[in-house]
């Protein structure tokens, strides 16, 4: 029988009204008495007919779906489909519909065989003798749901984690090394665990975790960023370059005590070499009052073309914790440096992030 759930009735609307959209196809909601199923648990049923053959989908309805969810609704669903098959002669479909699906969760549904719908107008049936596949990405407020891992607290929070990825850690452990309240790394180590990039051992106060799939974590904020605007920068001559300019930028700022971290292309160079020359530098800086006494030591000129220091304003401390300091100079840990390259967008910037992926993250 349905289950005593909640779900947005527009949702439900959108996904028949989607089903009647594929050519040669009929569909709406079961009836009260069809879905009185004492035996089988599901949210809703909807009767179709599409080329010509009948079947019945049985849904399950979820806000948001990521791959653990996904998992634990594919058993219930697989369980309800094998119950009403024992009275029925259509075909029986495992569905499951959400306001967002993540791209995990969707492959995940599509291994086992279950069709999904969700608000972007995702559709996948593959039901015997008809099958019908559309993708479509996330709206924007979709994807920025999805996507608030990589932003603020969170970010910082995955950055800790990605540092210590063979360390089994408690909450505690992560919210020392990453500067975010417990509470919020609680919530977003519990995510990590939805999409199935986190394993855990032991419950309650001893409880730990450990990144298990980080290539699936670099691959998913890979994607976050694809979308996002490049670094806005202020612009700045200076009278130097390559080796010298790095100097110069790490005395200033030491000199007047402005935190900073080097990332990008210089800050790649000096992590694993690639470029025979580096003509453009970018940091990551505090705003405050000293910043002006170290552009004024290194003689830096506001510019709009023709610029060789690039400075990213940060405004919290915390962005700049996991800097690692080689030769005297502050680079960004070494997953921001990637990510930076990639969001930089330049031809070069990608291939130097293509070798720093390899070299220096290893995932």
């Amino acid at each position: 029988m349905p289950q005593d759930t909640k779900f947005d009735d527009a949702l439900i609307d959108a996904f028949v009204a989607a089903l009647r959209q594929v050519p040669g196809t009929a569909a709406h909601l079961a009836a009260p008495d069809v879905m009185a199923r004492p035996n089988a648990r599901f949210d809703f049923l909807v009767e179709v007919e599409i080329a010509d053959k009948p079947l019945l989908i049985v849904v399950e309805a979820k806000q948001e779906a990521f791959p653990r969810d996904v998992r634990e609704a594919v058993w219930q669903l697989e369980a309800s489909a094998k119950t009403l098959a024992a009275t029925e002669t259509r075909h029986i479909q495992p569905f499951l519909i959400a306001e967002a699906i993540s791209p995990g969760a969707r492959v995940t549904l599509r291994d086992r065989g279950v069709g999904y719908f969700d608000k972007s107008g995702s559709l996948y049936v593959p039901a015997p003798g008809a099958f019908v596949y559309v993708d479509r990405p996330q709206p924007k407020g979709k994807r920025r749901a999805l996507g608030s891992l990589f932003y603020g607290r969170k970010a910082q929070v995955l950055m800790a984690v990605f540092e210590r990825r063979a360390e089994w850690l408690s909450v505690k452990e992560v919210a020392d090394a990453s500067g975010v309240s417990p509470p919020t790394v609680s919530q977003t180590l519990t995510d990590l665990e939805r999409r199935e990039w986190m394993e855990t051992q032991g419950s309650g106060p001893a409880k730990v975790r450990r990144l298990s799939d980080a290539r699936a974590m670099v691959n998913a904020w890979v994607r976050h960023i694809s979308e996002q605007k490049p670094l806005r920068l202020r612009r700045y001559y200076v009278p130097a370059s390559g080796k010298e300019l790095v100097r110069y930028v790490a005395e200033a700022c030491q000199t007047h005590a402005v935190e900073y971290a080097v990332t990008g292309e210089a800050a790649a160079q000096i992590y694993s070499p690639y470029l025979t020359n580096i003509s453009q530098i970018i940091c990551r800086v505090r705003p405050d009052a000293d910043l002006q006494c170290a552009l004024e030591m290194m003689d830096a000129r506001p510019v709009h073309e023709g610029w060789n220091l690039g400075l990213h304003e940060v405004k919290t401390p915390e962005d700049f914790r996991n800097l690692q300091e080689i030769d005297q100079i502050r680079v960004a840990n070494p997953l921001q440096v990637y990510l930076d390259l990639l969001i930089q967008g330049s031809g070069r910037s990608k291939d130097m992030a293509e070798h720093f992926r390899h070299e220096k993250l290893g995932v």
